[in-house]
């Protein structure tokens, strides 16, 4: 019985298990997997059936495209988060709005900007307003004495 092994611990101290990266944490090719692979397959070709012309644009075709949806989803994320300084810019102001099938016109003092699932919604106490009811943005009046 003194030979049996404990395999749990065996994996987790064993450095090549630690070193695997979990799936959900690399799911996806990006533009450098992309060009490895397409080194590693030209390195590795048969020199009697080189790779045609036609297959080598195409991969290179997709190479671009794959670095361009890059650019353009970093792009993206760049507006998104210049939009949201936008709206920041409304906190401390009085806006007024009305509810979704409503006309009653509601007013109150912007003290934040949130995001939920894309949509943008400014903070009046604790309810959110989305952007698209509000109707008016003031400055609050200041009393100069």
């Amino acid at each position: 019985m003194g030979n049996w092994v404990d395999v749990a611990s065996l994996a987790k101290n064993n450095t090549i298990f630690n070193k695997v990266e979990p799936y959900e944490q690399k799911s996806s090719l990006g533009k450098d997997d992309f060009l490895k692979i397409l080194v590693t397959q030209l390195s590795n070709q048969d020199p009697s059936s080189p790779l045609q012309d036609k297959d080598f644009i195409a991969q290179m075709a997709t190479f671009s495209s794959l670095e361009q949806m890059t650019n353009l989803n970093t792009a993206f994320e760049k507006f998104s988060s210049r939009q949201i300084s936008q709206y920041a810019s409304v906190i401390g102001k009085e806006i007024s709005w009305t509810k979704q099938g409503s006309d009653t016109i509601l007013s109150g003092i912007v003290n934040g900007v949130t995001v939920e699932n894309g949509s943008y919604f400014y903070m009046v106490g604790n309810e959110k307003v989305p952007m698209e009811s509000v109707k008016e943005i003031k400055q609050l009046a200041t009393d100069k004495k």
